[in-house]
C-alpha cells in the first residue's frame, strides 16, 4: 500500500526505487527452541518505476510498475514458497491553483504465487485518490483514500499526513501507511527513523502447501520500524541501509471462500476466518535500498 502514496509535494521525484529485505530465522509461535524445522526467513524484493510526463498545464501524466515478491515458509517442515505481485500504476497528478494538488492513480494487480496459469483470483483492483495543500513554502497537508479489491475482502483506507521540510530536516507522513523522519547531516550523507505498515494478498496454487490445492490465498500483515543511513555519492543516486523490527508480522493461510465483509484500515468487520497456519514470532529485518531520483528545482 505505501509504496506509491509518497511524491508530488516534495521537490523530487523517484523514477527508480528498489529494495532487498532479509531476516534472521524466525520462530514460528508456541515454538520455545528453534530448529531448521521450525523456524523461517522471510526474504522481500520491491521494484518501483515511476514515469511522470509534465504537460503545459503544470499537469503530469503518472505511468509505471511495481514489482514485489516474498519468499518465506508458511509452516514449518515445508519448502518455502515465494509469491510475487505486479502493479501497473495509471494516472494524473492535477495541479488546482498555487495551494491545491491531487493525485489520482488506477492500481491493476496480480498478486499470485504463479505455480499454474494466471486466473481471476490472481487479480485485484486498486486505486488511490491523495488530495494536496500547500500550506507554506515548509509544509505541504496531504489526505485522501486508498482502496483495493482484495482476495480476503474490500479494503478501504483513508490517508491523512503531512509532508515538512526545512533546514536539515524532512519529514513525510501519512497516516495509517507510513512515517520517514529524516535528518541532513551533510549534503550526501542522511539518517533518520522510518515506519511502514503492510497490508497485502496473494492468491495460492502452489504444490508445496500441506492442505488443498488451489483454493488459498495468503493474507501478509506487518509493521516495520526502523533506523536509517542514506549516502547519495551522486546527486540522484541513493544508496540506503535500515535495520530495525517487524512487529505483529503475519503471513496468514485461509480459503479462498473464507473472507471479511469489510476491511476499513485497521478494522476489519465481520472477520470470522478460520486461519490454516501459525504466525511468526516477532523479529529484525535488515534492508538495502538503492533509487534514482529527479529534482524539481
Amino acid at each position: 500500500m505505501m509504496t506509491f502514496l509518497s511524491g508530488y509535494a516534495q521537490n523530487y521525484i523517484d523514477l527508480v526505487h528498489t529494495e532487498y529485505t532479509n531476516t534472521p530465522q524466525n520462530n514460528f509461535k508456541g515454538q520455545s527452541i528453534s530448529t531448521d524445522s521450525n523456524t523461517s526467513r522471510v526474504a522481500k524484493t520491491h521494484i518501483n518505476l515511476t514515469i511522470p510526463i509534465q504537460l503545459k498545464n503544470k499537469n503530469a501524466l503518472i505511468s509505471g510498475i511495481v514489482f514485489d515478491q516474498i519468499d518465506t515458509r508458511f509452516w514449518g517442515n515445508t519448502p518455502s514458497v515465494p509469491v510475487s505481485s505486479v502493479i501497473v500504476k495509471a494516472g494524473m497528478n492535477i495541479v488546482y491553483s498555487d495551494k491545491w494538488s491531487a493525485t489520482y492513480i488506477l492500481l491493476p494487480k496480480l498478486a499470485s504465487s504463479f505455480n499454474e496459469e494466471v486466473s481471476r483470483s490472481d487479480f485485484q483492483l486498486g486505486a488511490l485518490g491523495l488530495v494536496k495543500k500547500k500550506r507554506n513554502e515548509f509544509l505541504t497537508y496531504k489526505f485522501g483514500a486508498y482502496m483495493n479489491g482484495d482476495l480476503f475482502g474490500p479494503f478501504l483506507v483513508p490517508l491523512f499526513g503531512f509532508y515538512y521540510q526545512k533546514n536539515n530536516w524532512e519529514m513525510d507522513i501519512i497516516i495509517p501507511s507510513y512515517a520517514k523522519i529524516n535528518y541532513n547531516i551533510s549534503p550526501k550523507v542522511t539518517t533518520g527513523i522510518n515506519w511502514r505498515a503492510t497490508v497485502k494478498s496473494y492468491n495460492l496454487n502452489s504444490s508445496n502447501l500441506p492442505v488443498s490445492q488451489g483454493t488459498l490465498y495468503m493474507h501478509h500483515l506487518s509493521n516495520e520500524v526502523g533506523a536509517h543511513l542514506s549516502y547519495e555519492p551522486i546527486k540522484g543516486i541513493i544508496i540506503r541501509a535500515i535495520s530495525g523490527l517487524s512487529l505483529g508480522r503475519s503471513f496468514r493461510i485461509y480459503e479462498n471462500e473464507d473472507k471479511i465483509d469489510f476491511g476499513l484500515s485497521l478494522f476489519r468487520f465481520g472477520d470470522k476466518r478460520k486461519q490454516l497456519n501459525t504466525d511468526f514470532e516477532n523479529g529484525q529485518f535488515h534492508r538495502l535500498e538503492l533509487g534514482y531520483r529527479i529534482y524539481l528545482d
